[in-house]
């Protein structure tokens, strides 16, 4: 049977008290290094793997919030200057109109008051060599210069002509003039019907002509001839054209008698 001291030899005892100076001095360590490691490592290690997937995603959606938040405080800032930008524009439009709609009255009884002539209906450009009116308005003086419409002219006044002064008096139909045959022979009841298809037809060829009923030879029926013309030429060339036109036409002498009236 073995003795008590082959059991228990001083290099045991030796070994254990090492193990044991190197287990106490690492709870030491342990001890004054827990203090330098972040909450969130700890609350890591006893977080599952879901939960701190959680706060992780909302520690992000905070931090977004807070930059969003941040972002929109700045908006309202630039927005509330904007406004009161405005707000002082408005005010200065709302002043510009208040002193018009005070000085513009003031402006016009002035103007009424210290009038000293008003214009002659029958003459023009009455004014003599010029008057300058100055009255008092808001905020300064208003000057207003009158001067003759027509310069070097202190007045002009209008004429009446008679017109028959400037009027000629209308040719007599009696053959001294030349004119134009228009048309086929019509009966003297029918020619003012006739004469005005004729207008509508060719109406700007026939501005001032007259149009007057001539005797036609080898007939009962009369024919109309407008005039009077300038001269032969010209009747010729009127009715060149009256003919493109399809309308018969003839030179001739104006003469006849007046076109009855169908009224």
């Amino acid at each position: 049977m073995a003795r008590a001291a082959d059991q228990f030899r001083p290099a045991d005892v030796t070994m254990w008290g090492i193990a044991a100076l190197g287990i106490w001095a690492m709870a030491i360590l342990g001890a004054n290094l827990s203090g330098l490691i972040p909450p969130s490592v700890y609350g890591a290690l006893h977080a599952s793997r879901l939960e701190g997937s959680t706060i992780n995603q909302l520690r992000t959606q905070v931090a977004t919030l807070e930059e969003e938040t941040s972002k929109m405080k700045r908006e309202n800032m630039q927005l509330l200057q904007r406004f009161s930008v405005s707000e002082d524009a408005a005010g200065a439009v709302t002043r510009r109109v208040g002193a018009l709609e005070v000085s513009v009255p003031k402006l016009i009884e002035s103007a009424q008051a210290k009038a000293t002539a008003r214009i002659d209906t029958t003459t023009t450009g009455s004014i003599g060599a010029g008057k300058t009116l100055t009255f008092e308005t808001e905020g300064g003086t208003v000057a207003v210069q009158q001067r003759p419409l027509l310069p070097g002219s202190g007045e002009v006044k209008l004429k009446a002509v008679p017109l028959s002064a400037n009027t000629m008096p209308l040719a007599i139909p009696d053959g001294s003039s030349p004119g134009i045959k228009l048309g086929f022979p019509v009966r003297p009841d029918t020619a003012e019907a006739q004469w005005q298809e004729l207008l509508a037809q060719v109406g700007t060829m026939l501005v001032g002509l007259s149009p007057v009923l001539a005797e036609q030879d080898g007939t009962d029926g009369k024919v109309i001839v407008a005039g009077p013309m300038v001269d032969r030429a010209s009747a010729i060339e009127l009715c060149a054209r009256l003919d493109r036109a399809g309308v018969p036409c003839e030179p001739t002498k104006y003469a006849g008698q007046p076109i009855p009236l169908l009224n």
